[in-house]
């Protein structure tokens, strides 16, 4: 083990689980042999960024409480899904890795993407919304296609550990060692007081300051917050938000509920994006108050 938190607290890790009989026609022959060995020892695969951030590689052991993961392979992010983690199904069940969230598949020939959500609508329920990406469509195919894995999160904003709050599985403390070293409360253009990452805290600023030059100050009425440590969509299974690393703010929130129709100013919206964020209203769920750090690189000026 490299980290070793303080006891109570532990780091969020970013898993899937895969049967490796079923997921090897998918790997590219020059990893399909270790990934599927390693799966089939009960051994774990890491991603290369989860083992640059892990300090780990081949050899090395994840502990998750009682239990131990030893790493058989490190791959590409885009070959796991981008994510930290990969075991099999058998490992990962008792990890508490149990909601099946992807379908890889083969489909005959080569249909269109709207061709293609006809072959899959009957396998979705009715009430769940779909998106069609054509390859190279979006940089992370995975849940929320455009969204920042937490592995890039980690990458930009320094990984923390965090205990859970037993009165409510979706959110938790973060380790005060690292609120301290990352977030800091300032002031912010039109939107007053926020909590936020330091680096995100700068990015934030910046765009306020352009929407007040641009004229746009009237657009926005009011601020949910920044940072707020919870998981994604308040599931207890989810990452953690982007909000638990200080790295999202919630603008007009009252006017852009969660799933509602998106009522942003599309200026403001242009602003944001021009600065290299995402906003929520393009999410499969939209989410129109919601601007995230989008991936790019982080503002240095103070």
């Amino acid at each position: 083990m490299i980290d070793r938190p303080r006891p109570r607290f532990a780091v969020p890790i970013d898993a899937f689980a895969a049967n490796p009989v079923e997921i090897a026609p998918f790997l590219p022959p020059r990893v399909r042999g270790d990934v599927v060995d390693a799966l089939s020892r009960g051994q774990g695969v890491l991603g290369t960024r989860s083992a640059v951030v892990r300090r780990l590689g081949v050899g090395g052991t994840l502990e998750f409480g009682e239990r131990s993961v030893r790493i058989g392979a490190v791959v590409p992010d885009e070959l796991i899904g981008w994510s930290e983690l990969l075991v099999s199904r058998e490992v990962g069940m008792p990890l508490g890795i149990v909601d099946d969230r992807y379908v890889w598949a083969f489909p005959h020939g080569k249909p269109g993407p709207e061709a293609f959500e006809r072959l899959v609508r009957p396998l979705v329920p009715a009430n769940e919304p779909i998106r069609v990406e054509v390859p190279g469509g979006s940089p992370y195919m995975r849940v929320a296609s455009g969204v920042n894995p937490p592995i890039v999160l980690k990458q930009a904003f320094g990984e923390f550990a965090a205990a859970l709050d037993p009165a409510d599985p979706a959110s938790f403390r973060i380790d005060p060692a690292w609120v301290r070293a990352n977030l800091v409360t300032r002031a912010v253009p039109l939107l007053g007081r926020l909590t936020c990452h330091r680096a995100f805290m700068r990015d934030l600023t910046r765009a306020m300051r352009e929407i007040e030059r641009a004229g746009l100050a009237s657009l926005i009425h009011s601020t949910a917050g920044c940072f707020n440590a919870r998981t994604v969509a308040r599931s207890p299974t989810n990452p953690p938000s982007f909000h638990a690393y200080g790295a999202a703010v919630d603008i007009n929130a009252p006017e852009n509920p969660l799933g509602a129709t998106p009522t942003m100013d599309p200026r403001v919206v242009t602003v944001f994006e021009g600065l290299g964020f995402n906003w929520g209203g393009e999410f499969l769920v939209p989410d129109g108050m919601h601007f995230e750090y989008g991936g790019g690189p982080l503002a240095t000026s103070r």
